[in-house]
């Protein structure tokens, strides 16, 4: 009985991801042979190549002299959809040619060694030479997505093709079609070297909508080319289990069983069944087809002991892989979010009830890991810590005298006091990404975000003299939101003193939100599915539209990111890791201060 857990593209590849370390811990010390292979960072080391870039020019000129022939067994809707695809893809291709002025032939002859300086850390930490590469490997994915257009990756997002829906069927075409899948003859190529024929079951970790289109078609090969069975698994399967699990085809020509929440226990009941220990019925929070096709559920699995699960395994990982010159070891300290009321939010959704390991496991846990794998970096990806939690962790790690440097999520709590955030940075706290959202009390009213909202800007003041970094989220244009209420959220983000790094999202009427069931509240008057895959609604309002949400969000964002052009770190989605990094290595005064001269070109 052996597994395989693997990532998929796509997904921001700076370090290893928990999920399949820490289920693969799980079912090595259960006894059973359990590896680990991340298919996202071997996508990107693949694609990023002079070669596969300069390849992918020459398949987009192709493209204009002979354009994919339209498949004539396809239905007459998809037949419509692949001539408005080749369309669109003829012009994104004309319009960057006549573009170019020469670039593309300077980004293909970089691109080798921009991919050299994110691995190397004499390099990485030159502000110059990370800023540069950052822009090269930027614009070689804009090539390499030439010959897919309209889809296009990147590295902190796959934005797929927007002429289909994430509705069933038009997912499922697109992961039987090369013409508009870039991820079919990829995978198909990196299988056809790769023996998989020892594994009886293998694991897909599904944690985010830009892994949908990637996860189901490598999830199809696997299922057609090897005899293991097939678990598709993670948060973002969690979310939309409610529509996907009425999709006989998925469990015909997909996955074999879909795991729902947690699946620290699940994994290795799934395991013993296969195994030929239990009955498929016993194991917990599961979907599956029988033999009659009837799609079945299990009961949810009990609640986890914290303190008992086991450490995640990064032994099957190659560390130097990754776009970063050393690691960042994602950990769990707990599962849920204390508050878990914002009306937004669907973070928390799929993970038992909010609880927290023992400070000492925890602790036990991070000085394990830091030796084993040789490095003092550390992401902690709870949705929240609690301040009296990260106040004892913090002098656990001063009594042990660990060098570790960490960064997570955390709320703007007044228990966040001067002396918390103090110690926090004596135990190797760099920064935290404090949920801000809208300078307007109305608005966060309607968000429900249950801090003290007097409190803020004393916490990130305080939080800046003990010598923390500042990256704060917001949330752009919640409906109803007038425009002197957005242009005070602004005033916040510009507060230079304050906010470190701004990292700015639109509102998003999420499918598990507690919002849904009072969308009067946001003067949502209607609202309905985005497809069977998809997380969120389309909706209307009596205020604004999706359209003009984006519009105002984009338009903040390209005026911020010309002001801040010569700033390290003014603005991310995605470089957490780098971040933490650059403010280890450097100090935060250095980050804050430094001027690039190197000039990106927006």
């Amino acid at each position: 009985m052996k597994v395989l857990f693997s990532s998929i593209p796509q997904w921001y590849p700076a370090s290893p991801y928990l999920a399949c370390a820490l289920l693969a811990g799980q079912l090595g010390r259960a006894g059973f042979d359990a590896d680990t292979y991340d298919f996202n960072i071997a996508f990107f080391n693949d694609i990023l190549t002079c070669e596969q870039v300069g390849a992918a020019l020459e398949k987009a000129k192709r493209f204009l002299k002979t354009p994919f022939e339209i498949d004539a067994d396809a239905e007459p809707q998809m037949k419509a959809k692949l001539q408005e695809t080749a369309e669109v893809r003829k012009n994104v291709i004309e319009a960057y040619l006549a573009a170019d002025n020469g670039r593309a032939a300077r980004v293909i002859a970089e691109t080798g060694n921009a991919v050299k300086v994110m691995k190397t850390k004499e390099l990485f930490y030159d502000p110059e030479q990370y800023y540069r590469a950052k822009d090269v490997l930027a614009d070689a994915l804009d090539i390499l997505s030439l010959p897919w257009a309209p889809a296009r990756i990147r590295l902190d997002n796959f934005i797929a093709n927007p002429v289909f829906t994430y509705d069933f069927p038009d997912v499922d075409f697109q992961c039987r079609n090369a013409a508009v899948n870039m991820f079919l003859p990829y995978f198909e190529k990196a299988l056809a070297g790769k023996d998989l024929s020892a594994y009886d079951l293998i694991g897909l970790s599904v944690t985010d909508l830009s892994q949908i289109v990637p996860g189901l078609t490598l999830a199809r090969l696997l299922k057609q080319k090897t005899k293991a069975k097939i678990c598709l698994g993670g948060n973002y399967i969690f979310k939309i289990a409610p529509d996907i699990k009425k999709i006989p085809k998925i469990f015909t020509d997909y996955c074999d069983f879909l795991l729902i929440g947690d699946g620290e226990r699940t994994v290795v009941e799934l395991a013993e069944y296969l195994d030929g220990r239990r009955s498929v019925e016993t194991v917990h929070s599961l979907i599956y087809a029988d033999a009659d096709g009837v799609i079945r559920e299990t009961e949810t699995a009990p609640l986890l002991d914290l303190d008992a699960v086991a450490y995640p395994d990064f032994d099957g990982y190659d560390f130097g892989a990754y776009l970063t010159p050393e690691t960042v070891i994602p950990v769990q300290l707990g599962k849920g979010c204390y508050w878990g009321k914002c009306t937004f939010c669907d973070f928390y959704t799929g993970q038992q009830k909010f609880d927290m390991k023992h400070v000492t496991r925890a602790v036990d846990e991070v000085e394990y890991l830091s030796k084993k794998y040789g490095s003092p970096y550390f992401n902690f990806v709870d949705e929240a810590v609690p301040p009296a939690f990260y106040d004892k962790f913090a002098a656990e790690v001063l009594r042990r005298g660990l060098k570790i440097f960490f960064y997570s999520f955390a709320r703007l709590e007044k228990a966040f006091k001067p002396e918390v955030l103090q110690n926090l940075y004596r135990a190797g706290a760099r920064f935290f990404m404090w949920g801000y959202e809208a300078a307007s009390e109305r608005v966060m009213g309607l968000m429900n975000k249950g801090i003290d909202l007097s409190r803020r800007e004393q916490i990130l003041s305080d939080a800046v003299d003990a010598g923390l970094w500042n990256l704060c989220t917001f949330l752009l244009c919640y409906p109803t939101e007038t425009p002197e209420e957005l242009q005070a959220t602004i005033d916040v983000i510009y507060n230079d003193r304050l906010v470190d790094t701004c990292t700015p999202s639109n509102f998003a009427l999420k499918k598990n939100a507690i919002l849904k069931n009072d969308v009067s509240a946001a003067a949502i008057t209607d609202f309905q599915a985005n497809g069977e895959l998809h997380i969120s609604y389309k909706y209307h309002s009596t205020v604004t539209t999706m359209e003009e949400i984006k519009r105002k969000r984009n338009s903040f964002e390209r005026k911020f990111l010309q002001d801040t052009a010569d700033r390290l770190f003014a603005h991310t989605f995605t470089e957490s890791d780098a971040l933490l990094l650059y403010l280890a290595h450097y100090g935060r005064e250095f980050v804050k201060t430094y001027r690039l001269k190197y000039k990106r070109e927006l």
